[in-house]
């Protein structure tokens, strides 16, 4: 294990994040780094030295802390998965007609799933300069594909979406400027068994609800095969393209 090599999960505390550091965790590969809001949202923290939580506001300075941190160590980052994201609050679901948007509701799904992804690739961007080779996978959703929405509905959570696929791709071309190696994966999941997805889970095949720990692997296994040169993989949990 090369001390300075590490992976790097955001939204360490969500279904998803929690399966793939137990998965990363038992590999043995490299060590882990795990941000999220509270380290009380992961157990076993301090047991195992091998994965590093790391607790993150997410604000502008706590950011550019983390960072400024993995530059100075000279960190090199070989897998970077953000997680983060929203579907509903308590005050607000997703809108099935025009007359439901609410502004303020609009401006917290667009803040946790497009800004929030986008300010932490850009924070992280320093550390993936200097690595030598590193895939980034964000989660995305099949919904936030313009050419496959044949239903409508959803008007923020798919607008955040189809926005957080278009800076990828904008950040998969800058970045292939200055780090050729980094490849840029906008990642749809599938219907995966976690708080996010509870309410709507009727109606879903049985075989079609993942399970965090399948979510996991199938994440893992599209990160080790897709490859891209300076573009944007859009890409299912089976590993085939999601038109834009």
């Amino acid at each position: 294990m090369v001390s300075n090599s590490l992976d790097v999960v955001f939204g360490a505390g969500s279904g998803i994040g929690q399966a793939l550091i137990e998965r990363w965790y038992r590999a043995g590969e490299r060590r882990v780094l795990a941000v999220s809001r509270s380290i009380d949202t992961v157990a076993h923290s301090e047991s195992r030295p091998e994965i590093e939580h790391v607790a993150c506001d997410y604000s502008d300075t706590a950011l550019a802390t983390l960072a400024e941190r993995l530059k100075d160590e000279q960190a090199d980052v070989v897998r970077l998965v953000i997680c983060n994201g929203v579907l509903q609050g308590e005050d607000y679901r997703p809108e099935r007609a025009l007359s439901q948007l609410d502004l303020a509701a609009m401006r917290q799904v667009f803040e946790v799933n497009t800004f929030l992804p986008m300010r932490i690739l850009a924070a992280m961007t320093p550390a993936l300069k200097q690595s030598a080779c590193t895939r980034v996978a964000v989660l995305s959703a099949r919904v936030g594909s313009i050419g496959d929405n044949r239903l409508g509905g959803w008007y923020s959570y798919r607008g955040s979406k189809s926005a957080l696929n278009m800076m990828l791709k904008c950040a998969a071309l800058e970045l292939r400027r200055v780090n050729p190696a980094v490849k840029i994966l906008a990642y749809h999941p599938g219907t995966v068994d976690t708080p996010l997805s509870m309410p709507f889970q009727k109606g879903v095949p049985a075989e079609k609800l993942f399970t965090p720990e399948r979510a996991a692997e199938a994440l893992e296994g599209v990160m080790s095969r897709f490859d891209v040169e300076g573009d944007l993989a859009y890409l299912d949990w089976r590993g085939e393209p999601i038109p834009f």
